[in-house]
Formats: C-alpha cells, structure tokens, sequence
C-alpha cells in the first residue's frame, strides 16, 4: 500500500489493486499453463495447477472443482513443514512435540552435568583461566558467565567473560578442557579456581519454559528425519 493509503500491485505495479487480484498475473499464468499443456504435460504441469487455483477453471475452460480451496480439502491437503504428514501443521505436530520434549531432557541432563563440573572445578567468577588461541596466550579473570549460551548444542561456544590482569584487556572464552570442551585449537585451562560452593546458576536455569523456548528456537527451521520419506508417499 503506498503513502496516501492506495494499494499498488507488486507484479506490475498498478494501484487499486495487488497481486492476488492482479489481471496482468493471471494472464502470466495463463501464459505459462499453456506452455505446459503444449508441452503434453496436461493438468499436471506446475503453472497450470496455479493458474487452476487462482481462477478455478483449467486454461481450456473446463472447471478446477479438485483445485478450488476450501476447508475441507485444506485441511486433507496440508502437509506438515516438519515431519512431512499430511493432516495437521507444525504447531499441531506430534513428532515435532516429540523432539522439543527429547530436547529438553537432553538439555536439563547437560545443564546439571556442567554445573556439578563448574562447582567442582571451582569455576566461576573470580576464577583465572589460561586461554591459548592459535599460539596468543592470555589469563582471563571470569566476572561474569553466559548461562543463556550453555546448551547440549553448544560446542567451543564462548561461556565467560571476564579481563586481563595484567593490561584490563575484555576478553571472552570458552569452557576449560575436560569433558565439556575437547577442542583443540582453542585451549583453555583453569589456573586459579574458587571456591565452588558459591556458584550459583539463574533461578530458571533448569525450569521446562525457558527450556521449551530454547528448542523451539533451536527447531525453527528444522526438518525430521522422516520428513523426505513422508512427503514422497
């Protein structure tokens, strides 16, 4: 819609109308549809199908009945964006419920694992660490952790923040080396623990909300292991 409140099509850009209702479009399509059917490819050619929908006749005249859009055939038509079945959506999805649930178990098992392995270590603020990156070594005084970053996904991600001691520097890196970080050209090693009793993770940490929030993010764009195999039945 432009400034004074007029609507301008985005295909050809006329006002007073947009796309969907778009007579120069649909000409496009019908353009196209009879290529295919040209071609031999009869109703089943990509465009036709689209010109099929829009119009609700096929390009010789005769109606679309199986293409006009209606609940009923919606719903028999949708096809899920995550596993793939036909019948319900991605929000509705039981395989999708299924992985965000696996997710946050894996999540809290890792969580209370990283977190019994800081205590122990006694690796939090006040802790100094050694941080080797391709040959640059620098001690780095943790004052602050980045809890919302430690997930099961996390890899060498940077976890602490914190400062030189001996120039002020800011610097950031990753989790010592042990079970939770085996990377190797990224080296950090704890040299100055702290009494680990005092580490504290956020009082939500561990709660399924913020948890159920990470998986949906994590899962956004993702598809299931069956989903190719679904879509071709």
């Amino acid at each position: 819609m432009s400034w004074n409140g007029t609507v301008t099509c985005r295909f050809c850009g006329e006002r007073g109308h947009n796309k969907r209702t778009c007579p120069a479009y649909t000409e496009r399509l019908k353009k196209y549809a009879q290529g295919e059917v040209d071609a031999g490819e009869g109703q089943d050619g990509y465009w036709h199908k689209q010109y099929a929908k829009r119009t609700g006749t096929w390009v010789d005249g005769t109606p679309a009945k199986e293409m006009k859009k209606g609940r009923r055939d919606a719903g028999q038509q949708r096809r899920c964006t995550f596993c793939g079945e036909r019948g319900h959506n991605r929000r509705s999805c039981p395989e999708l419920a299924k992985a965000i649930d696996n997710y946050v178990s894996e999540l809290h098992r890792f969580r209370q694992g990283i977190l019994a392995d800081m205590r122990e270590r006694g690796l939090g603020t006040g802790a100094l660490l050694m941080q080797e990156r391709w040959g640059d070594k620098n001690l780095v005084l943790i004052n602050n952790t980045r809890w919302e970053t430690i997930t099961h996904h996390m890899g060498n991600h940077e976890l602490f923040m914190g400062k030189n001691p001996k120039d002020g520097r800011n610097i950031t890196c990753g989790y010592p080396e042990g079970d939770y970080n085996t990377n190797s050209y990224h080296r950090v090693n704890l040299v100055g623990p702290v009494d680990g009793v005092g580490i504290q993770a956020p009082a939500d940490w561990l709660e399924r909300k913020p948890a159920e929030k990470l998986a949906k993010e994590h899962l956004k764009d993702a598809k299931s292991e069956n989903y190719y195999d679904n879509c071709y039945r």
